[in-house]
């Protein structure tokens, strides 16, 4: 049976490097934030909120935003950018980056990007349906359908097709 054409994936996993499957997992960790956070914004459900669940809530999401973080961190040295520039980014010492985020560095994977993505899976903080399925070229996909339900309606030219996987 076929797909509709909005299911259809336009790339492989075996067209995509290291670097890129870094930067989906920052849009996953991104996305899952983002859904956490709504949560919290609708009063609706207040009434079946016991008290600290706002507040548990609120720290559900701070921990995905940590994940964002090391995750951009990730990205970012998969992509080049010297520990150095990034040590400065985060106002500490070169020595300190490498001792608190010397674990990010995968560029070993740059060719690996299933092995990359392997080991990003585990730690996948995504509640979005889908998005953290084993072949990263089909969450790749399922981010890119969550980020069109997401974009401004209220924009005069339709949004892209592809607003996650086309810049990958």
């Amino acid at each position: 049976m076929s797909q509709p054409p909005e299911f259809t994936l336009h790339f492989e996993t075996d067209d995509m490097t290291g670097d890129q499957v870094a930067r989906l997992g920052l849009s996953n960790a991104a996305a899952a934030t983002v859904e956490r956070l709504l949560q919290v914004v609708s009063t609706v459900d207040d009434a079946r909120r016991q008290p600290g669940d706002l507040l548990d809530e609120t720290l559900d999401a701070l921990k995905t935003m940590n994940k964002v973080i090391a995750r951009a961190i990730m990205t970012e040295l998969m992509r080049g950018t010297p520990e150095e520039d990034l040590a400065d980014r985060l106002d500490i010492d070169p020595f300190t980056f490498a001792r608190q985020h010397g674990r990010l560095n995968k560029t070993h994977l740059l060719n690996d990007p299933q092995g990359l993505w392997d080991e990003l899976r585990p730690t996948c903080p995504a509640t979005i349906h889908d998005t953290c399925p084993a072949d990263p070229a089909t969450a790749a996909h399922h981010l890119d359908l969550w980020m069109r339900r997401h974009l401004d309606p209220r924009e005069a030219a339709p949004g892209p097709t592809h607003p996650v996987s086309a810049g990958l």
